[in-house]
């Protein structure tokens, strides 16, 4: 992409294009493109210009894109994944379960092998990387996903009770998402914790973050 746009280092489908106080940035998905700035002169030139190129339809505001729902209004924006956390729930038939206050258990530890009897690697593969998308809106779960992710290659019944208790969990908050208000406040606040040998199996450590800026969080890991 050239017309003055630079790449992101951090991000190859990233494009940025900046003039005095104005910004213009655009992500590629495969044929789409989703694109933002803060000056409408800027915009429209850039859309014409793509229209000129190639044979393009104005879709106009992003609503919804790849599973995550957005929803923008003056206030800010909004977003989720209401319908997709509603489709695993289905998928698993866990649409009529009790919800669960908290993704797990204070203190829960797991290993590879315990007595519980092995359970369908198939069904459990399904259900892990079905939790692991819907992490896009949902940090407070990465934790306890990324836990589980780690016995898809022989899970046990224990392993299978907690993704099921995930899904629990998931079933309380379905309408919940991250929202994004218009400030001019921008502190940039990161949150850690750490796990210090806590793995049964092979005794490292888990760690995780979250990066918060403004009214919401924009990174985890």
């Amino acid at each position: 992409m050239s017309d003055n746009f630079s790449r992101s280092n951090g991000e190859p489908t990233l494009y940025i294009k900046q003039s005095k106080d104005m910004f213009l940035t655009v992500v590629l998905y495969v044929d789409d493109l989703i694109f933002m700035g803060n000056d409408e002169t800027l915009v429209e030139e850039f859309k014409e210009a793509m229209k000129r190129e190639f044979e393009m339809i104005d879709l106009g505001l992003l609503k919804f894109f790849l599973g995550i729902e957005i929803q923008q209004e003056e206030q800010g924006i909004f977003v989720s994944q209401s319908k997709y956390a509603k489709v695993i729930l289905k998928r698993f038939r866990m649409e009529t379960c009790n919800p669960a206050l908290t993704p797990t258990a204070m203190g829960i530890k797991l290993c590879k092998y315990d007595f519980t009897k092995s359970v369908n690697p198939t069904l459990y593969k399904s259900m892990v990387g079905s939790l692991m998308y819907l992490m896009a809106t949902c940090p407070n779960i990465m934790y306890v996903v990324s836990l589980i992710s780690r016995f898809m290659e022989n899970p046990r019944a224990s392993h299978l009770q907690v993704a099921k208790r995930i899904l629990r969990y998931v079933q309380g908050i379905v309408i919940y998402g991250i929202s994004y208000i218009v400030t001019n406040e921008f502190k940039l606040i990161r949150y850690m914790d750490s796990d210090w040998n806590g793995s049964f199996d092979d005794k490292k450590s888990t760690s995780g973050y979250l990066f918060h800026l403004g009214s919401g969080a924009i990174s985890w890991a």
